[in-house]
C-alpha cells in the first residue's frame, strides 16, 4: 500500500501497547516488553498517556493494568450487524467459490431485508452487476419469508399486522391464510424460497436464518439459474452447503461474542 506521510512511531507504538494490554487483560510493563519488544520507559509513557486519557487505568488489585470501558468508543461504529458481516463474510466467499453461485447477506430493517453483502462480483452465475441496497420485502422474497419463519412469535404476528393494515397492503385474508401456511413448512424445512412469479423468473433464491438464541441476526440466501441446478439436485448442490455456511457462521459469532472475563475474576469462586 502506498502511503502519502511516513507512519508516526510513537502512534504505532501506543496502539501497540493498547492491544497488547487488552489481549493479555492484566499486563504488567515486563508482559508488554514481552510481547512487542518496546522499551520499558517507553512503555511507561505510554501507558500514563492512554491513563490520561481513560483508555487504560492501573489496577492494583489486579496487580497491573488494564483498558476501562471507554475502549467501547473505539468500535461505536462496530455494532451487531458488523459483527454478523465479519463473521459471514469468510464463509459466504467459500461458497460461492465452491458451488459458483452468488450469496448474499441480509438484515432486517424496518418492513423490509436489507443487504449487506454479496459475492456476486466473484460469481460467474450472476444476472445483475449488484444486489446491494437493494431491500427484499417480507412477503415474496426468500429472506423476507426466512425472516417471518424463525423470528420470535410475537415479532411475527406484529409484523403479519402491520402488512395486513398498511395502506395498499397485498396481504389480504386469503392471502395471509397462504402466507402462514408456507411459513409453517418453512419453519418445518428449515429454509425459505422466493416467490416464483418475482424477477427474475429464470433465478431461484433460497435463504436461511443466522440465528443467537431464538433472535435471526441477519439472513443469507444463496440464487441459482433453475435451469442450471434440477430439482433432483438442489438438496445436495445448494441446501446443505447452504446449512454448512450458516453453521459456521453461527459458530464464528459465538466466538467473536464470547465473553471475556479479567483473570482477577475469574479466581472469585
Amino acid at each position: 500500500m502506498q502511503y502519502s506521510y511516513l507512519p508516526v512511531e510513537a502512534v504505532q507504538r501506543a496502539l501497540k501497547v493498547l492491544r497488547t494490554v487488552n489481549q493479555l487483560q492484566i499486563a504488567s510493563v515486563s508482559k508488554i516488553h514481552a510481547a512487542t519488544g518496546i522499551p520499558n520507559p517507553t512503555i511507561v509513557r505510554m501507558l500514563e498517556t492512554l491513563i490520561a486519557e481513560g483508555y487504560v487505568v492501573r489496577d492494583n488489585m489486579c496487580g497491573g493494568y488494564r483498558v476501562t470501558a471507554r475502549t467501547h468508543e473505539l468500535h461505536s461504529g462496530y455494532n451487531g450487524i458488523s459483527q454478523v458481516i465479519e463473521a459471514s463474510r469468510p464463509w459466504a466467499i467459500d461458497l460461492t467459490r465452491r458451488v459458483n453461485f452468488p450469496v448474499g447477506i441480509g438484515v432486517f430493517d424496518g418492513e423490509a431485508i436489507e443487504l449487506k453483502f454479496w459475492t456476486g462480483t466473484i460469481s460467474p452465475w450472476v444476472h445483475t452487476n449488484t444486489v446491494l441496497g437493494k431491500r427484499p420485502d417480507l412477503v415474496h422474497t426468500a429472506m423476507g419469508r426466512a425472516y417471518l419463519a424463525f423470528c420470535p412469535d410475537e415479532e411475527c404476528e406484529r409484523l403479519l399486522h402491520r402488512l395486513r393494515d398498511r395502506q395498499n397492503a397485498d396481504l389480504a385474508p386469503k392471502q395471509e391464510t397462504q402466507l402462514r401456511q408456507l411459513l409453517e413448512r418453512v419453519r418445518k424445512d428449515g429454509y425459505a424460497t422466493r416467490d416464483p412469479q418475482t424477477e427474475p423468473i429464470r433465478m431461484t433464491t433460497v435463504a436461511m436464518p443466522i440465528r443467537e438464541g431464538g433472535m435471526v441476526l441477519a439472513l443469507v440466501s444463496l440464487s441459482f439459474f433453475s435451469s442450471v441446478v434440477p430439482l433432483r439436485d438442489i438438496e445436495n448442490r445448494v441446501l446443505v452447503p447452504l446449512r454448512a455456511t450458516v453453521a459456521r457462521t453461527e459458530e464464528t459469532l459465538a466466538f467473536i461474542r464470547r465473553p471475556e472475563v479479567p483473570p482477577c475474576l475469574s479466581m472469585l469462586g
